[in-house]
């Protein structure tokens, strides 16, 4: 793959070197839309005496995955570091291993072998279906530990390598934390978390391609700049990873964001920047920090809003930069429930938000909800629909709604971890209901997640490691739906019966080893608040 981008960093291959791969699952349009590839590769060039190249998904599958800069092989290099963003990303990284000639059973493979290295959101939460994968894992922030694995890896051996990362701060490894069958034996970690931004790193040269317009490796956002106003979230919604697992929420300053976009324009050439935060409109003086890029003559994109933070002077703002569609996760149609799941928002902010983007001048409006919340009955499913319907009738008369309505997945370390999703069955009728009724609303069109993906989905973020010889082998054949069927039924399983399965309150859980700022007792607290509340 030929691009031309800024800001790449080829060095020349030296053996004497450390060499780092950079791994994302994912082809070069999505993988170069993270901040963490952005982070982490400047990062690692930073470091004496390391080389490090980035190593995608190929867009053929039938190519064996190389580096970028130098077009290795992944069993060139000394280390090999995996970002996972997401549960299926494990799926991509373990074909991406096996392409490459590298035993991905960490129980099997050679000395000789990369060192294997894996992190991301997902695996903070749950690691343990991958738990025979890598060498070591990584859990949480890397910034605040960047030094003790520069020093870690500075070894000069894998053997030493790894016995010197066990003593970073968020690391764990199978070999040490774990007997043979994978039972927990070593202490509990703690996921590591920035506490102050002001002291960290941060890529202020940004790889940006140049010259992928109109093809398949064109990033999402294009020629853009990632900006990083926040991490973690201090809402705490009950279906939530992040609000749990990344608690408390930390940003940046103004005076910090405007110092970083100032350098960038004078470092980089772009023309957009793309506000990167799980809870964006919470920064304060988010209008500011707008204003100042639109300034300096670049379009400007926000992800999702939380509707109570939006003013007419914000969207004005983002209307002048470029952006066209406002993006909102109301979750539910309905109040009282939307209140029980700990989404602290109300219809009147929603619909005020609604009426200032119309009113500003914005004709895409895209929801985000979720259907399936224990107790959820066919009045939820009603107000859903009129909750829709209400918006178009009287916020916003004209332009494009997007709903993007989907199943509750449960998740890890969350509230709702502990209850029953619904059966492929009772998904798929109440996906046609909710395709029926929103389709007669005048442009307004829903978007749906299919059911056995959400079953997939859920193995792979409240599963363990009995399920890594099911993963070896999807990714062996094709990560598909099909695939995933005939394996589970294979082995007398269904998406049904993992759909209905669910940890019990009394039950220890793998990640219950994994401890967050968050403890087990406050996450139960909040689903028993919950299921009282509605059982009633």
């Amino acid at each position: 793959m030929l691009v031309r981008e800024q800001n790449a960093i080829k060095k020349e291959w030296n053996e004497e070197k450390i060499k780092i791969g950079l791994v994302y699952p994912q082809t070069y349009r999505v993988a170069m839309t993270s901040l963490a590839i952005q982070l982490l590769y400047f990062l690692f060039n930073s470091w004496d005496n390391f080389i490090c190249e980035r190593i995608f998904k190929p867009l053929n599958p039938t190519q064996t995955p190389y580096s970028l800069e130098n077009q290795k092989n992944m069993k060139d290099f000394d280390i090999i570091a995996i970002s996972c963003q997401f549960e299926f990303d494990y799926i991509y990284a373990i074909e991406m291993l096996q392409k490459a000639g590298i035993e991905p059973d960490v129980r099997k493979r050679k000395e000789s072998d990369p060192l294997i290295m894996i992190g991301g959101p997902s695996v903070t939460v749950n690691p343990f279906p991958i738990l025979f994968v890598p060498d070591i894992f990584f859990l949480g922030d890397f910034e605040p530990v960047e030094n003790l694995f520069r020093n870690a890896l500075s070894e000069q051996s894998k053997k030493l390598r790894i016995e010197s990362l066990l003593d970073v701060p968020g690391v764990i490894s199978f070999d040490y934390s774990y007997d043979k069958n994978g039972k927990w034996i070593g202490q509990k970690v703690q996921s590591v978390k920035i506490k102050d931004f002001s002291k960290t790193f941060y890529p202020i040269k940004q790889i940006i391609p140049e010259n992928v317009q109109g093809t398949k490796n064109e990033p999402v956002f294009g020629k853009a700049y990632y900006l990083e106003t926040d991490r973690g979230c201090n809402q705490r919604c009950n279906f939530c990873m992040v609000g749990h697992c990344r608690f408390p929420r930390v940003g940046r300053t103004l005076e910090q964001l405007t110092k970083i976009i100032d350098l960038a324009s004078e470092q980089n050439d772009f023309d957009k920047v793309i506000i990167y935060g799980s809870a964006v409109a919470q920064s304060g003086n988010l209008d500011k920090l707008l204003e100042h890029i639109v300034n300096l003559g670049y379009e400007v994109s926000c992800s999702s809003f939380r509707a109570d933070y939006i003013t007419e002077e914000l969207l004005t703002i983002l209307k002048n930069g470029g952006q066209r569609t406002l993006t909102l996760a109301p979750e539910t149609g309905d109040e009282e429930l939307r209140l029980d799941i700990n989404k602290i928002m109300y219809d009147e902010d929603i619909f005020n938000a609604i009426d200032i983007a119309w009113k500003t001048g914005f004709r895409k409006l895209k929801l985000y909800m979720i259907y399936g919340f224990p107790f959820e009955d066919e009045i939820v499913e009603q107000r859903n629909i009129d909750f829709v319907k209400n918006i178009r009738k009287k916020y916003f008369p004209t332009g494009k709604i997007s709903v993007s309505i989907n199943q509750l997945i449960s998740k890890a370390n969350t509230p709702f971890q502990f209850a029953p999703m619904l059966t492929i069955k009772e998904s798929k009728m109440k996906q046609q209901k909710y395709k029926k009724e929103i389709y007669q609303i005048k442009n307004t069109s829903p978007g749906f997640f299919e059911p056995e993906w959400a079953a997939i989905q859920k193995i792979l973020s409240l599963r363990d490691q009995v399920y890594l010889p099911f993963l070896l082998e999807i990714a062996q054949l094709k990560n598909s739906i099909g695939n995933w069927k005939r394996l589970l039924k294979k082995n007398n399983n269904s998406f049904d019966k993992e759909l209905l399965w669910h940890p019990e309150i009394k039950d220890e859980l793998p990640w219950d080893n994994i401890t967050h700022n968050l403890s087990k007792k406050t996450v139960v607290a909040a689903y028993l608040k919950y299921m009282d509340k509605r059982a009633k």
